[in-house]
């Protein structure tokens, strides 16, 4: 039995991003990089929130769009993609600065366009904030299903003073490493600091974090003992570093020289990867947080010292006060040096009271390793997700024709691009261009309507059609009845039904005329398949076209019979299907014998259709992965032979989404509307590779799934197949009722 439902979320995060130079981005990728070890189906998908000075990061493969902080139109390109997309959770890192607009008051605008249940985790929460401040707090958490804070003291000052019910607020601490216990003289050859007594403090520099109280501190620690050293680690925070310079770098070197401390501090002006980080921490003896502001609600840097047992002293802010109490570390009052020598000296001078410290410190900090920190995400967006109520949904937008127009001319619609730029060297096919008029028309859209119909009149002589085009107009080939002819017997089908104006439905007529006779010539079973999804639209909208009224079932039994003999001669209790092998836009083999199913109320031809779609689920669906795993067209899947995995193409979702609709149709059976929706999924990262083929910015869709990735050419099949495959599923009301969509896909 196939399985469709998600076992977990499938969840997005907009936040900063590696290697963007940022304490959140760290957060971000490490609370990711745990996430998907617990939910490996649907692994964590990024979307970087850019600065000036990210703009030109290369981020690594997880960050699937990007927005310019101070860009609106980023923003709404996003919300384009989302509210389209399968996702069912967004996460939103919320610091005032690393939104746009005044105090990052785009998250408000965004989140009020977003239709998706949200969690929003803050970094910062102040406690006399500013008007516009509060207002944008409070649109927070009242928009969010859940907000998650790392303290509990921040936790009550969201009840105490933004009025926020404690049942909607979730305290999770901040993640760290799982470190080992260890000696820092284990570490210190590595760094070459053995016979030193080693304090650090690993930040991006800023003048908010007082190193320059801990420098002072030094003195009297240095003369009783020489050996002592303090590793100022980190380089500039890139936001000061922007606005200031190297200034308060220069001034803590300044008061170094001041104060004679040359040999007893050093500073390591680099931002440190993971490993390196761990390296210095697990090399320190002691660890220092001087921070000066007392609303600091959260300090990956002293949460990290904390993971690895060390003892530590901070100046009293929210996250130390709350971290270090019973005893799992020092407190002292901010700006105070005098008291950060006495502490310091205490803990070298009581080596008993250090050890207690740090085996208290080391105990929290199992309660905060990253994998336990990932359980309690899992577990907050599960329950969130349970409450939410689907107030909106995810498609009731039709996707955006903007690509469609992008590779329209005016002879047509082209057949290739090279990344998202169309090629029109390289011509046009009847093909895509009967596609396209399908599209056109449940889009209203009159104009395209005319462009793809008159380049199919134009291809067609004695009732045949051409099917490739040169940029410069000229026919190639010679005209026949290949799968081309199908697609646009298809195509003139549902203009004729539609009607959409006098001129344009006389046209397709005069055509659909010429190119019935040729008909029972079809002998390729996916021209057969083409031609019997446009006899069934017009049989099922009686359509009365003259002089072909008595003969239009006559032609729908001759060609279902077709089909039906290819599938006697080849199937066989293993291989249930019409030829030896699968190869492309395999569904509509299934979908139109279901579509004749239910005009002509045959049982036999039903029974072969939803038999043989029931087989190719069952063949395309990996249990493994939850999705739909298509035929590969590099070796396709011949019987007895192995299956090819890639290329996935795109049309094959669309044949999927589609033939399932019909079986729907035809059985009432809400399975085949799941599976439905998961094919159409396929296209936004329900695969196995669990990458989304939707450009949002371009409105094109990715030529499919590569061993390496997506591939990065967004031709025209793939487009309009995802455009079909929509409209297909909106006929049934899953998205939007659409009069002319159920009219086009309600007979199959």
């Amino acid at each position: 039995m196939i399985r469709v439902q998600l076992k977990k979320p499938r969840v997005v995060y907009i936040s900063t991003y590696i290697p963007r130079k940022c304490g959140i981005a760290t957060f971000t990728k490490d609370l990711t990089n745990a996430l998907n070890l617990l939910n490996p189906e649907r692994q964590a998908e990024i979307i970087a929130l850019d600065s000036p000075e990210s703009e030109s990061l290369v981020y690594p493969w997880e960050v699937s769009h990007r927005i310019r902080q101070q860009d609106w139109s980023d923003y709404e390109r996003v919300l384009h993609y989302l509210n389209r997309s399968n996702v069912d959770l967004i996460v939103v890192q919320h610091e005032f600065g690393i939104w746009g607009g005044t105090d990052g008051e785009f998250v408000v605008k965004f989140l009020e366009k977003l239709k998706k249940p949200c969690v929003v985790v803050f970094h910062t929460v102040l406690s006399t904030p500013t008007t516009h401040q509060r207002e944008i707090m409070n649109y927070l958490c009242r928009r969010a299903g859940a907000v998650v804070v790392m303290l509990q003291a921040v936790a009550d000052l969201l009840r105490r003073e933004y009025g926020v019910d404690p049942s909607k607020v979730a305290v999770i601490h901040h993640g760290v490493p799982d470190f080992p216990r260890q000696s820092p003289e284990e570490a210190k050859p590595r760094l070459k600091l053995e016979g030193r007594i080693v304090m650090s403090s690993i930040n991006l520099l800023s003048e908010s974090k007082g190193i320059e109280y801990a420098i002072s501190a030094l003195p009297p620690v240095v003369e009783k003992y020489p050996n002592f050293l303090y590793l100022v680690v980190g380089e500039t925070h890139p936001n000061v570093l922007r606005q200031e310079g190297e200034q308060y770098r220069a001034k803590l070197k300044k008061l170094v020289q001041e104060k004679g401390l040359q040999s007893s501090v050093q500073f390591i002006d680099r931002y440190l990867s993971l490993d390196e980080l761990i390296l210095y921490i697990q090399a320190s003896d002691y660890y220092i947080t001087p921070y000066l502001n007392p609303e600091q609600a959260a300090s990956g840097s002293l949460a990290y010292a904390m993971g690895a047992g060390k003892s530590c002293i901070s100046t009293s802010y929210f996250y130390a006060r709350e971290m270090l109490r019973g005893g799992r570390g020092i407190i002292v009052p901010l700006r105070n040096s005098s008291a950060l020598s006495h502490a310091l000296l205490e803990l070298i001078e009581k080596p008993n009271k250090r050890h207690l410290i740090e085996r208290r410190a080391y105990s929290q900090g199992r309660l905060m390793t990253w994998h336990r920190v990932a359980l309690n995400y899992l577990e907050l967006f599960t329950n969130a997700l349970a409450q939410s109520a689907p107030t909106h949904d995810s498609f009731d937008v039709p996707p955006t024709l903007d690509y469609v127009r992008t590779l329209t001319t005016r002879l047509g619609i082209l057949e290739h691009s090279s990344l998202k730029i169309p090629q029109e060297s390289q011509g046009y096919t009847v093909d895509d261009n009967a596609k396209a008029l399908i599209v056109a028309l449940c889009r209203e859209n009159r104009f395209l309507v005319r462009c793809y119909l008159m380049f199919i009149i134009q291809a067609e002589q004695n009732g045949l059609l051409y099917n490739d085009r040169s940029a410069n107009g000229e026919w190639q080939g010679k005209p026949d009845v290949g799968d081309w002819w199908g697609k646009a017997f298809w195509a003139i089908s549902c203009l004729v039904t539609i009607r959409p104006s006098p001129l344009l439905y006389k046209k397709g007529i005069q055509l659909l005329l010429k190119m019935y006779p040729h008909l029972l010539n079809l002998s390729s079973p996916r021209s057969v398949s083409y031609a019997l999804l446009g006899l069934c639209v017009l049989d099922s909208n009686q359509v009365m076209l003259p002089g072909i009224e008595n003969t239009l079932r006559e032609n729908i039994n001759e060609l279902a019979k077709k089909l039906t003999i290819l599938f006697s001669s080849s199937a066989s209790n293993n291989w249930q299907w019409f030829e030896n092998y699968l190869t492309y836009d395999n569904a509509r083999l299934p979908q139109a014998l279901l579509a004749v199913a239910r005009v002509s109320k045959n049982s036999d031809i039903q029974k072969i259709g939803i038999g043989s779609l029931d087989w190719l689920i069952h063949e395309l669906f990996d249990q493994e992965y939850g999705c739909f795993s298509f035929i590969g067209c590099n070796g396709w899947y011949f019987r007895g032979k192995p299956k090819a995995i890639f290329d996935q193409q795109p049309v094959e979702a669309d044949a999927m989404a589609e033939a399932c609709v019909a079986a729907f149709l035809v059985t009432k059976d809400e399975k085949y509307l799941n599976l439905a929706k998961k094919a159409f999924t396929w296209y936004d990262g329900d695969n196995i590779l669990h990458q989304s083929l939707i450009d949002s910015r371009s409105g094109g869709i990715f030529d499919g799934l590569t061993p390496s990735g997506r591939n990065r050419n967004e031709g025209t099949e793939s487009v309009l197949s995802y455009h079909l495959a929509f409209f297909s599923l909106q006929s049934v009301n899953i998205f939007n009722p659409n009069s002319i969509s159920s009219k086009l896909w309600q007979c199959n």
